[in-house]
């Protein structure tokens, strides 16, 4: 491997390493504004792909069960999330997040950056897009199996 291609391999480490704390500094910022923990805007952010339960939640974070519970009872409090009898399954009980508050008081939050992000990506062509996605897919990649390596 040429010396450049390793100093750019190292770089793109680097660069991948500093979006995740930054990425963190956000979260930890728009839980401070919403009024919640950083592990409660965690939950919110695990809840935006699907409804999950409690178990799932407590699972994907690390906490407890009692735990979990608990922080659900302080987001239902806040409206931000609702527990709901999942329709197929009526012994489970599902977590939603609340779409009227994300959009009204997390959405704002996120905006900014979003819009950013949307502009600057906006300036790359259809092949560099692909090739972005493509890196990006196989970072998650990694990250799943490091996170779940069953």
């Amino acid at each position: 491997m040429s010396t450049e291609k390793a100093h750019l391999i190292d770089a793109v480490l680097a660069g991948v390493g500093r979006t995740a704390e930054l990425g963190m500094r956000m979260n930890q910022q728009a839980a401070s504004r919403l009024g919640i923990n950083p592990t409660d805007m965690q939950v919110l952010q695990l809840l935006q792909a699907r409804p999950r339960t409690a178990g799932d939640l407590a699972r994907l974070t690390g906490l407890t069960t009692a735990s979990m519970t608990g922080l659900i009872d302080r987001l239902e409090k806040a409206t931000l999330v609702r527990r709901e009898r999942d329709t197929t399954d009526r012994r489970r009980v599902l977590i939603h997040l609340d779409e009227t508050r994300a959009r009204s008081d997390i959405a704002p939050i996120y905006g900014p950056l979003l819009g950013t992000w949307r502009r600057e990506i906006s300036t790359y062509t259809t092949a560099e897009l692909t090739l972005i996605t493509d890196f990006l897919t196989r970072i998650e990649k990694g990250f799943t199996t490091e996170l779940d390596p069953s």
